[in-house]
């Protein structure tokens, strides 16, 4: 597929797009890392089509993809190479590309780094005209990688961003006074993700901003009522399936963690995760939170740690599931009655 050269709705992100550009001038393999749906594909979509992409891009979408050994013939279907020659599909997708001057993104290959690092590597010192664009929730570690970390928006574009999706689900429906201060709880509250951001306001085309709070209240994941697939990728559909698809990535100790993690209200150190979460079960709380972090499912900055909202919410689910919501909660409320942050 070839990359789109529309920017339509990209709002909030002209540094971060002259920073990826920037790392890819002067390097040539970049990741894109951080959260789910804060907008890691969109972003490689931009760079992709702009003209210092060099004379062509390659966009190969990896989510559906679940056989490391497919993908060479992803990427070869991706940038027009004819596997009916005889040759192995790897060495022919590496030969069609050895003289070329291109720009490959690989999107969501986080469920397959492993084989994406290997293929990775060999395509760069083999075909020194092709540099790589990567989004994942880890890095590759090939040995010339940039990582640059998307972060969620500033408040202001999040609300540039919900307002306008909000105008245009339903018109007149926002821009009194009231409507702005609950539009900006609104973007705090989902983290200032676009992706939430943006299949809020398109609930607002059935819902009060009152009502979509009170949903939220209620556990609504944003899954829009009619999924046009023409207009938004099929893991992109809801934060459930876009945090599922998260869920699936991590071991059973980072899952366990993660929803046990979910009844911390605000920041956390490792220490005080380690005296509310483990157990036999989970004896290394410290580990697994290095994990997590890698993963993009978690927060830390000098020493202390917290969950996205929208995570949190939906680490809260799964703890419900696992049966361990009330032993979590008594041992968050007996960890802060001793004096817990």
């Amino acid at each position: 597929m070839n990359a789109s050269t529309s920017d339509a709705g990209f709002v909030g992100r002209g540094p971060l797009l002259a920073e990826a550009g920037a790392l890819l001038a002067e390097g040539r393999h970049l990741t894109l890392s951080g959260l789910p749906g804060v907008g890691k594909s969109r972003l490689a979509r931009v760079v992709a089509a702009q003209p210092a992409a060099r004379r062509g891009a390659h966009v190969v979408d990896l989510t559906p993809l679940r056989k490391a050994a497919l993908l060479p013939h992803t990427i070869a279907a991706a940038v027009g190479f004819d596997a009916c020659d005889g040759r192995p599909v790897r060495d022919g997708v590496l030969s069609h590309l050895a003289d070329r001057d291109v720009l490959l993104v690989l999107d969501n290959a986080e469920h397959l780094a492993d084989a994406c690092r290997v293929f990775v590597a060999e395509l760069l010192w083999r075909c020194p005209g092709v540099r790589v664009l990567v989004t994942s929730r880890l890095p590759l570690r090939t040995a010339v990688e940039r990582l640059l970390v998307v972060g969620p928006l500033s408040e202001e574009a999040a609300m540039e961003l919900f307002l306008d999706r909000a105008r245009a689900a339903a018109p007149g429906l926002v821009g009194t006074p009231l409507h702005d201060v609950l539009a900006r709880s609104l973007c705090r509250r989902l983290d200032l993700l676009p992706l939430a951001l943006e299949l809020a306001a398109a609930k607002l085309s059935s819902l009060s901003l009152s009502e979509l709070e009170h949903a939220l209240d209620t556990g609504d994941d944003l899954a829009p009522a009619d999924c046009d697939p023409d207009r938004r990728p099929a893991h992109h559909h809801s934060l459930s399936t876009v945090l599922g698809r998260s869920h699936e990535l991590c071991t059973p100790a980072q899952r366990l963690l993660w929803a046990r993690l979910s009844v911390f209200i605000g920041a956390f150190t490792a220490r005080d995760a380690e005296a509310v979460c483990a157990d036999r079960l989970l004896p290394d709380v410290a580990g697994e939170l290095g994990g997590l972090a890698e993963g993009s499912l978690l927060h830390g900055r000098a020493g202390a740690f917290w969950l996205p909202v929208t995570v949190r919410t939906y680490g809260m689910r799964l703890l419900v599931a696992l049966g361990e919501s009330a032993r979590q909660q008594a041992r968050y409320r007996a960890w802060r009655g001793r004096g817990g942050s």
